[in-house]
């Protein structure tokens, strides 16, 4: 399939929540996927994180889902990948309840690493080990902590290609705070050691027309009516017969100052400098239990039906203590 291809797949919505929190978590998010072919009893697999850590989920057909536990307490963001004949799973390694804690009217500063656990069964996880420090200067805001987030494992002709949120920015209408650039490392074998560049590669750009000096790759904000993008979210990058692209959940203001997040499509001929495909998102907020935000996707083709799947997490309201995030799904058959 080229870059072409996939801007011209017909994507259906139905505009359903497939997963809802589990109580007393106000949040399910941040999926990553895998086929049944992938796993060892032939079912959809799916890993999402609550307020507490990430959970498990089992579904015979990717639409009805199971919640089948706790895998990791104090973790978040989750990525997995069978590699290797063993499965990969990388995260966002927190303090213990860092995530409740941001509820306080003066939070604490942040603090994360990327961490990952190996599994030959999806249910018994080797202990974690460290992927990627925050010890660079990016990664640091001197009010507001250290971070690094959001992993996306790749294979590359040269190794293993590690892309990632770092940094904070804080979203005043949420009261909370999301991922300011995304970068990436590179690794001979997918365990690492990673060690991040120089430089990130995408961040918020500083209207259309100026993207934030020093960044590499820097996209445009996507709205064409204040140019106020407030940070770069995250991104899953994948290759295809002519290129990469990649599904970034930028997050800006809207019309009205409020601040937004929706799925954007980049395109790059190395794996490394990214621009937009096109203006247009891919998915962006609507109604409902989507009606203020859509964070972060995976999105892989499925080898036994030629057809794309997306699964994403939406939030159906702004202030931290108000609104509550789902996860969903989308999908583009074969043609």
């Amino acid at each position: 399939m080229t870059i072409a291809d996939f801007l011209a797949l017909d994507w259906s919505d139905d505009g359903q929540a497939l997963i809802e929190a589990p109580l007393p978590s106000p949040i399910l998010a941040d999926p990553s996927f895998l086929f049944p072919a992938e796993t060892p009893d032939g079912s959809w697999a799916l890993f999402a994180h609550t307020a507490f850590g990430i959970r498990r989920y089992s579904s015979a057909d990717g639409l009805v889902w199971r919640d089948r536990g706790m895998v990791l307490r104090n973790a978040m963001r989750a990525f997995v990948r069978r590699v290797d004949g063993e499965y990969l799973l990388c995260f966002e390694r927190y303090r213990p309840l860092a995530i409740p804690l941001q509820l306080l009217p003066r939070r604490p500063r942040w603090r994360s690493r990327l961490e990952y656990a190996r599994s030959l069964d999806l249910r018994s996880w080797s202990r974690p080990e460290p992927l990627l420090e925050a010890d660079f200067e990016w990664a640091k805001d001197e009010g507001l902590g250290e971070s690094v987030s959001n992993p996306c494992l790749v294979p590359t002709k040269d190794g293993w290609r590690l892309w990632f949120s770092a940094s904070l920015v804080t979203i005043p209408d949420c009261g909370f705070d999301e991922p300011r650039f995304i970068g990436c490392a590179e690794a001979a074998v997918p365990r690492g050691p990673f060690r991040a560049e120089a430089l990130p590669r995408i961040g918020p750009g500083e209207g259309r027309a100026a993207p934030r000096a020093g960044l590499v790759g820097t996209v445009s904000s996507p709205d064409p009516h204040d140019g106020a993008e407030l940070g770069a979210g995250s991104i899953k990058v994948f290759e295809l017969a002519d290129g990469w692209l990649g599904l970034q959940n930028r997050i800006y203001r809207d019309e009205e100052g409020r601040s937004r997040s929706a799925l954007f499509i980049l395109r790059s001929d190395d794996g490394l400098a990214f621009r937009s495909a096109r203006e247009a998102p891919l998915l962006a907020p609507s109604t409902g239990w989507r009606s203020s935000h859509v964070y972060a996707c995976d999105c892989r083709r499925d080898p036994a039906d030629g057809a794309w799947y997306l699964y994403y997490n939406a939030r159906d309201g702004w202030y931290k203590t108000e609104g509550r995030e789902r996860i969903g799904r989308i999908v583009a058959k074969a043609s």
